[in-house]
């Protein structure tokens, strides 16, 4: 059985192709090119089954579907639930937890049975507390670096420039250069506190997200980098290996 998982999140379509659980291939798309031709060329062509979770858009469902649909493979989306085996949802109206965030917590959940906070740093970076009793306590949630930067664009007068990778962490000698390096230094900082602030308090720190490699090895915390289809794959009922 080949099975194709998929997150679709705010910046990137993640996916992974499993065979009785073992992981094929993966890959990536920017969400800003997705269409119906970039799926056709960038997914496997032959799967039993899609599965798939997303925070974009109800459009970029609709074209995951519609190449589904093109291949006549069954297919299921994923949503928040209330709980998941242990896990139980935190927040007043669940379905208002982003379900990215929710598979997080799943695999996070497998992956260690200690309280856990787990650490997305992707276009919003998200903090998740879970108890050892598998209770999601709650979140933090703070913009990420590009978010930052691209606020300040549009609401400061005078303030223009081409988006580019945030890396510079020292002071700018120029607008352009202090503006990236002021949000990556916000972003930076944000994390590195409330990271040691959980840690303070007994959490196992499990780290995700585009951005947070760099982080997880500065300090020293574990990163999983396919954490939401890690998720995906747990409620999905298929395993990886």
């Amino acid at each position: 059985m080949t099975d194709l998982l998929v997150d679709i999140g705010n910046t990137r379509l993640k996916w992974r192709l499993q065979e009785h659980g073992l992981v094929k291939c993966s890959g990536a798309i920017l969400v800003s090119d997705l269409s119906f031709a970039q799926l056709q060329a960038a997914l496997p062509t032959s799967v039993a089954g899609v599965y798939w979770a997303s925070v974009a858009s109800d459009e970029k469902g609709r074209c995951l579907e519609a190449w589904a649909y093109q291949k006549n493979v069954p297919h299921h989306q994923f949503t928040t639930q209330e709980d998941w085996q242990s896990l139980i949802n935190g927040y007043q109206q669940a379905q208002s937890l982003g379900v990215d965030r929710w598979l997080a917590m799943v695999a996070a959940r497998q992956f260690t049975q200690s309280a856990v906070c787990v650490v997305d740093c992707g276009s919003a970076i998200t903090f998740d507390y879970v108890n050892c009793e598998g209770c999601h306590e709650g979140s933090y949630i703070i913009p990420g670096a590009r978010l930052m930067s691209q606020a300040l664009a549009r609401d400061t007068a005078k303030i223009t420039f081409a988006q580019k990778t945030i890396k510079n962490v020292r002071p700018g000698t120029n607008t352009t250069q202090a503006v990236l390096a002021g949000c990556s230094q916000m972003a930076r900082h944000g994390v590195f506190g409330l990271v040691r602030d959980a840690q303070s308090h007994g959490y196992e720190i499990l780290m995700c997200g585009g951005d947070g490699m760099a982080i997880a090895n500065e300090l020293a915390v574990t990163y999983v980098a396919e954490l939401v289809l890690d998720g995906l794959a747990q409620v999905a009922g298929l395993h990886k290996h």
